[in-house]
């Protein structure tokens, strides 16, 4: 196939600028192969404080390339501080900024404020009552669903202990959140896409496909209209599918069809790289190889759904160490482009 041709010719040409060392113009978006729901970027919780100047101009690099979508964390956390009392400023700025680019959105309504979860808890805890979430996860519906927005993720890699209020074995208490988050706001947004939360690359009894197992024997049948997952395949690549970052997929389909949920799809939230110079960290070439391998293997599938690049900007690309500074994937931390935003060009 023509599109397969032209990924081999992009390839090559990486390949030869990391033996020799050049700076090279990649291959724009010609030569990708993409799910059918389309790609978009997000950024994490980045976009909930930086200032309307910086979130405009990491947008503006999101429309100069071909990507169709924006994932934007909705935070509970910082919206309701107080039980009823909403502050919308900082996700109505973000909001009404990619809607202006023509970026359809999926929102990740997460983490839990100070008065809804239990004393001295961190703020990723799941609150004390499920209905305060479905209630809040209601109105944000109802709000974003007048100025178009419809699609919504259920919190962020509940599997993680980390982002679960450091607890393990999450897949009981979660799905109590999902299965009363899903009927209030469909209640709101009858023709809203309501997916769960992104599981993230892990091995073990909290490893995607168990994790999804265990929410199903909870009873989580019903109450989703798509799974999702964070296939991450760094440092090695599509092939060395670290923690089985890759085959877990097809190991949730798996599961998902097990349980007579076969014609729904998975959506890949988050896919990427960093660009860190630690055991996890890739050269910007190598970045952009794996998220377009990810991207093409995702197409291949025939159930992905939409699939989102983590994340559009380094938060210090000067902390060479950290891979977390440095997910950038169109802009270093002082706003040089990488070689990501070539490839990913219109």
């Amino acid at each position: 196939m023509i599109e397969r041709a032209g990924r081999c010719v992009a390839r090559v040409a990486m390949c030869v600028a990391v033996v020799f060392g050049l700076s090279v113009t990649p291959v724009a978006n010609a030569a990708l192969v993409i799910p059918p729901g389309g790609y978009g970027f997000g950024d994490g919780a980045q976009m909930t404080w930086i200032g309307p100047d910086d979130v405009n101009r990491e947008l503006d690099a999101v429309a100069k390339t071909s990507a169709s979508w924006f994932r934007v964390l909705i935070p509970w956390t910082q919206i309701e501080r107080a039980k009823g009392q909403y502050d919308w400023g900082q996700t109505d700025l973000v909001i009404k900024a990619a809607l202006a680019r023509n970026l359809k959105v999926l929102g990740v309504i997460a983490y839990t404020p100070e008065w809804a979860k239990a004393p001295g808890t961190s703020f990723s805890a799941p609150p004390d009552n499920a209905a305060d979430y479905a209630n809040f996860s209601a109105t944000v519906a109802q709000r974003y669903g007048a100025v178009g927005v419809s699609n919504w993720e259920l919190w962020n890699e509940p599997n993680l202990p980390i982002f679960f209020g450091f607890s393990p074995h999450n897949a009981p208490k979660y799905t109590e959140l999902v299965k009363a988050a899903y009927p209030a706001i469909k209640a709101v947004q009858p023709n809203s896409t309501v997916i769960l939360a992104g599981l993230s690359r892990l091995l073990g009894e909290e490893s995607p496909p168990a994790f999804l197992t265990q929410m199903y024997a909870a009873g989580a049948k019903g109450s989703f209209d798509a799974a999702a997952a964070h296939p991450y395949v760094h440092p090695g690549g599509l092939a060395a599918n670290t923690d089985n970052g890759w085959s877990d997929i097809p190991a949730m389909h798996d599961v998902m069809v097990a349980n007579g949920d076969g014609g729904k799809k998975i959506w890949m939230t988050e896919i990427g790289a960093p660009t860190s110079e630690d055991a996890e960290g890739v050269s910007q070439q190598e970045q952009a190889k794996e998220i377009v391998d990810v991207l093409a293997a995702a197409a291949a599938t025939g159930y992905s759904g939409p699939a989102f690049i983590f994340s559009i900007r380094d938060t210090n690309t000067d902390n060479r160490g950290d891979r977390e500074s440095n997910y950038g994937t169109l802009l270093t931390s002082d706003w040089q482009p990488k070689y990501s935003a070539g490839v990913f060009a219109r």
